[in-house]
């Protein structure tokens, strides 16, 4: 299973009822933050997740609204006594944001390890569940996520008795591991689909984007603007329109779209939700608190 919770939908500028775009992702025991603007850990305290859950930080770019939050993030992952390292993962231009970041946060009571990923790179993410960074279209380097989380065949129980497979073997089999001269695939039927959480923000509209998400469970992307007359604008400024994400979700095949990332000047993004689902039915317009458990099928 992963649980997904907007923290906020927001870009550019926290407003009174609009944090700035970030989401929590918990899989197995472990959380992970998408994102860190301004005011992060306060929209965090309005969830269910824990600071001290929290080991990896993906951070989309260095622009202000994406990571000033983090000294406050780790103060708050620090007051809970966490020791376990946390990792920050980002594109190039990472280190030096970070590093200065960190002169306002001083010593913390666990390790900080930062990543930068290139355009392409899958690394492991927590547990079976990996993380594979594509370079997005903005005015600086930035990093859409596809977060991956396998599933295991399913074990044959028949089978095994059926080639006459000890019982103490079964636990390593069903694991994946060879075991007392048996393979998994021996007592195993055939693959099976995963669980695939897609993470867009910010971006301009480029023909290969869909590509990446292909299959998406939940892609939570960014709609920066909401009308198709801002659409020049949105290609100047390194945004995607309504119109634009839920056409690269419909593209994609996602069987959920959460928009997300509204401009200021946006000043109700939940009174656009009927003409987001006639682009594509499956879109929510995002809002704090907006959660959801996605399960194997």
């Amino acid at each position: 299973m992963i649980e997904v919770c907007l923290l906020g939908h927001g870009g550019m500028m926290p407003l009174p009822d609009r944090p700035l775009s970030a989401a929590a992702i918990r899989i197995g025991g472990e959380v992970v933050l998408f994102d860190c603007g301004e005011g992060t850990q306060v929209a965090w305290r309005a969830s269910k997740f824990s600071f001290f859950d929290l080991g990896t930080i993906l951070i989309s770019h260095v622009h202000a609204d994406h990571i000033v939050g983090l000294p406050g993030v780790l103060f708050q992952i620090a007051l809970t006594g966490r020791k376990d390292p946390v990792r920050i993962i980002g594109p190039d231009d990472l280190l030096p944001t970070v590093e200065a970041l960190m002169k306002v946060v001083g010593g913390l009571p666990f390790d900080l390890t930062l990543e930068t990923l290139a355009d392409g790179q899958r690394v492991p993410l927590v547990g079976d569940a990996t993380v594979t960074a594509y370079l997005l279209r903005h005015r600086r380097p930035c990093l859409g996520y596809v977060v991956d989380l396998p599933r295991a065949p399913e074990f044959l129980p028949d089978r095994a008795r059926e080639i006459q497979v000890p019982l103490e073997h079964w636990s390593d089999l069903q694991r994946g591991q060879p075991a007392g001269g048996f393979s998994p695939s021996d007592v195993t039927g055939p693959p099976r689909q995963g669980l695939r959480l897609s993470l867009v923000t910010d971006t301009a509209y480029f023909s290969e984007l869909a590509s990446h998400l292909r299959d998406s469970d939940l892609i939570i992307c960014e709609s920066t603007y909401v009308l198709d007359e801002d659409e020049q604008r949105a290609e100047e400024r390194g945004h995607l329109t309504m119109r634009q994400a839920t056409g690269i979700a419909a593209e994609a095949n996602a069987r959920r779209l959460w928009l997300t990332h509204f401009s200021p000047k946006v000043s109700e993004p939940e009174s656009y939700a009927r003409e987001a689902e006639t682009f594509y039915p499956p879109t929510i317009i995002g809002r704090p608190g907006l959660s959801v458990e996605l399960n194997f099928p």
